[in-house]
């Protein structure tokens, strides 16, 4: 018989237990939507208010858990009711697709799980309610280490506040950071604060800079942590927090006066007095009130000065005003001598840039500073200042450009340029060409030869192969680079660049020379070609060369012979080697002006020769090629090319000369058609 019994009571508790959890699921409304929340997070609930015509009308809404009422606000009042447990944690949210009846659930503890159901009634209307009701199953990770988590708190300046973090265990270590920080990191507050026995934090005395978010942060001896935030909201009365003792406002102009304020909350109205008396800017013609209480001046003059102070509110009141601002208006900077637009002076001249002020009485003298537009400094050692006019001896190159003077005061800031041209000095000719060639085009730059503001550049270019020029003026001012197109594949070309200004030409670039590339190359070929054009951008080392030929330091076991002579193509480089050799070759090319030479460029190839396609006239260089365990050299020197500007000038004389060559023969047939008529006539 007892035997029976025990076996009725357990399946009696099986059954029960069943049950109980088939209740706990489908006795939950069809619409329930289940959310997750851990400790100490938050959950945002939203509810869609479903108005009678979708007219708004006066409403009630109220949330309720597991039946129990823990919010409620009717439209049109303040504050809304909240159940004394979920004070603090429960506030109306809006926007980013929220419902008007939406709800956050901040500080989510354990006991927070539960069902929970948004319910909105009209109180002046039949039937008080529609479909309105939203219901939700908020599901809370258990929180392993934290009891209870810490929830937003609001206190007065100079309260006491005091932020719950209760661990499951008094054992535990518990820590407090603010925005991140150790509170034992920020000293100020250190000293205010102290953990209490529970785990909380308690400020003894708040001050508005201890607004923020705060984080507690909980240790367990095997080494597991949880933590959780809570936001302290410290409230005060709006107070200024900054007053300047003067104003300097340009007559003339438009202008601002601004109140320092601070105030949470925030700040709900602001009086302004001069002189003593309250000053309305909706009565004082050409003033206004700015969105965040500035005094807006439309066009400053002499009746806006005197002493101005301001009184900031909130709903909590004011600290009282600010100190009194003596607005001064001041009128802007004059200047009684401005120097020229354009000088022009000869090299180790001296020249005198003007730039004074008129002075006004009262007031401080505007401050003057002389500057280059470029960002370059002033010469250093060669230039004076004197009452504002700016002297430079010695003139050089260097110093031309464009020069400004900025005078300035209180109230306003000018700014003059004028620009300084050297005498008989064309600009300097553009270096370090580089290029790079596709089938039918060539991308060319190049580094100007000096900063100069107004200078012009024009690509000269032919085929190695004709004597004929063509040329590409660069329309804009400032561009260092141009692209040739047009040209045909697998041809030699020979570029250069001439630089103007307003004195005329200056001197052309040093050569270079470029080869196009062939469609037809084979892949070795094509190898060659690109190492020749890569040659100056190279990275550039330095070895020694010895007076023997030979790299210091580098020797091998076999010599080669190495040749080096001057094509019209550029540099070709050739050595000898057995033909059943099939070893990959490395030539390395170097500027041989000085005992340290510098290495410009390295090419690996399966030839027996490299053509280097990019000399310069007047260079010396030095080949060193190894092939496995063989290695030589030889030496180029480049002689010295005819300037190009002779061409250029031969050829325009000889266009004058046929010019007047085709003149007079134009001349002496007008000549003789009168003669020939007067022989047919008689």
């Amino acid at each position: 018989m007892g035997e029976l019994s025990l076996r009725a009571w357990t399946l009696q508790f099986v059954a029960l237990t069943t049950l109980v959890h088939v209740v706990d699921c489908s006795l939950l409304p069809l619409e329930t939507e289940r959310l997750r929340a851990s400790v100490g997070g938050y959950a945002v609930m939203n509810c869609h208010l479903d108005f009678p015509f979708g007219n708004e009308i006066p409403y009630h809404l109220q949330w309720d858990k597991d039946g129990e009422t823990i919010f409620s606000w009717y439209s049109g009042e303040g504050e809304p009711q909240v159940a004394d447990r979920w004070g603090g944690r429960v506030r109306r949210v809006g926007g980013h697709g929220l419902g008007g009846g939406s709800v956050n659930v901040s500080a989510v503890r354990e006991t927070d799980a539960g069902l929970y159901r948004c319910r909105v009634t009209f109180p002046n209307r039949t039937p008080p309610a529609r479909n309105n009701g939203t219901f939700y199953y908020l599901d809370v990770d258990g929180g392993n280490l934290i009891v209870t988590p810490p929830m937003n708190v609001t206190v007065l300046e100079g309260e006491r506040a005091e932020l719950e973090c209760l661990p499951k265990s008094p054992e535990w270590v518990v820590q407090w950071y603010r925005e991140g920080m150790p509170i034992e990191a920020l000293p100020e507050l250190a000293l205010r604060s102290e953990l209490a026995i529970n785990g909380s934090l308690v400020l003894r005395h708040t001050i508005s800079t201890d607004l923020g978010e705060y984080e507690c942060r909980i240790s367990a001896p095997d080494g597991q942590m949880q933590s959780a935030s809570g936001f302290l909201d410290v409230q005060y009365k709006a107070k200024v927090v900054y007053s300047p003792k003067e104003r300097f406002l340009p007559y003339g102009k438009s202008a601002s006066l601004d109140c320092h304020f601070s105030a949470n909350p925030p700040l709900t109205n602001l009086r302004w007095e001069k002189d003593g008396f309250l000053f309305d800017p909706y009565n004082v013609l050409g003033v206004f009130y700015s969105r965040n209480g500035s005094l807006l001046f439309n066009r400053v003059d002499e009746s806006h000065e005197g002493l101005y102070s301001c009184t900031p509110y909130n709903s909590l009141g004011s600290e009282g005003p600010s100190a009194g601002v003596r607005v001064r208006v001041q009128r802007p900077p004059a200047i009684a001598a401005r120097p020229q637009p354009l000088y022009l002076v000869r090299l180790g001249a001296t020249v005198n840039l003007p730039c004074t002020v008129t002075t006004e009485p009262y007031y401080a003298l505007p401050s003057i500073r002389w500057a280059k537009k470029d960002g370059s400094e002033l010469p250093e050692g060669r230039y004076s200042l004197m009452e504002g006019n700016l002297t430079i001896n010695d003139v050089q190159e260097e110093d031309r450009g464009v020069y400004i003077c900025t005078v300035s005061n209180e109230a306003d800031e000018l700014a003059v340029e004028t620009e300084l041209l050297i005498e008989n000095v064309p600009p300097r000719a553009p270096y370090n060409l580089t290029a790079l060639a596709s089938f039918e085009s060539i991308h060319l730059s190049w580094v100007p030869g000096h900063n100069g503001v107004d200078v012009e550049y024009n690509v000269w270019y032919r085929e190695r192969s004709e004597s004929e020029w063509r040329t590409m003026k660069i329309l804009s001012r400032g561009v260092t680079d141009a692209t040739l197109v047009g040209l045909r594949s697998a041809t030699d070309y020979e570029l250069r660049v001439l630089s103007q200004d307003y004195i005329g030409d200056g001197l052309f670039s040093k050569p270079i020379f470029v080869r196009t590339l062939d469609p037809e190359l084979r892949e070795d070929e094509s190898e060659t070609m690109f190492a020749a054009a890569v040659t100056e951008s190279a990275t550039s080392t330095a070895v020694f060369i010895g007076t023997s030929g030979a790299v210091a330091g580098e020797g091998g076991p076999g010599e080669l012979a190495v040749n080096v002579r001057l094509i019209e193509e550029g540099a070709l480089v050739r050595w000898s080697r057995e033909p059943s050799e099939s070893a990959r070759c490395t030539l390395r090319w170097y500027d041989a002006g000085e005992p340290m030479h510098r290495l410009l460029a390295t090419v690996s190839t399966l030839q027996d020769y490299v053509l280097v396609s990019e000399v310069e006239e007047g260079a010396s260089y030095w080949a060193r090629v190894q092939c496995a365990n063989a290695q030589g050299g030889a030496a180029l020197h480049v002689p010295e090319y005819t300037r190009l500007r002779g061409v250029a000038v031969g050829s325009a004389a000889a266009a004058l000369l046929l010019a007047a060559l085709a003149a007079a023969l134009c001349l002496a047939r007008r000549r003789l058609r009168p003669h020939s008529h007067d022989k047919r006539t008689r």
